[in-house]
């Protein structure tokens, strides 16, 4: 998923952090259906056991996925039972793909930086070691 296309949306906040892999990995998994209360209405994810998900994952991420063309809904069954399976795309198997090897390339990255976290909290200069240069090891070339 290209973040530049979905730039200015007011549900921009439903793909945010890990939230979108979350739910591509959840619906890889198999089993992730979209359910709607029939008392009281409000739309609801459960996995192949008729559980909710675990790590939980948002009804707004999955439609916000479904909508960016990343996830299939299958309309075809009904939302109060058995519910409405979800399935990856060909464009959310290769964005699912994309995230996996982006994330710890991105982490190492940081890590060895020093720089902030992917989760965009900022480093504590307590909990980074003092280094001096009687301690540092050099590097020859």
């Amino acid at each position: 998923m290209n973040p530049d296309d979905a730039t200015g949306r007011d549900d921009d906040w439903a793909i945010s952090g890990d939230r979108c892999l979350g739910a591509l990995e959840a619906v890889e998994a198999g089993g992730l259906r979209f359910h709607q209360s029939a008392v009281y209405g409000y739309i609801y994810l459960s996995d192949g056991h008729g559980q909710r998900p675990n790590p939980e994952v948002w009804p707004e991420t999955v439609q916000r996925l479904v909508a960016d063309g990343l996830l299939d809904q299958d309309t075809s069954e009904g939302l109060y039972r058995p519910g409405q399976p979800l399935s990856l795309t060909p464009q959310g198997e290769v964005a699912l793909r994309e995230a996996r090897t982006a994330t710890p390339r991105v982490s190492a990255a940081l890590s060895r930086s020093g720089a902030a976290a992917i989760s965009g909290h900022g480093v504590d200069p307590s909990a980074v070691p003092a280094t001096s240069t009687a301690t540092k090891s050099f590097r020859s070339r």
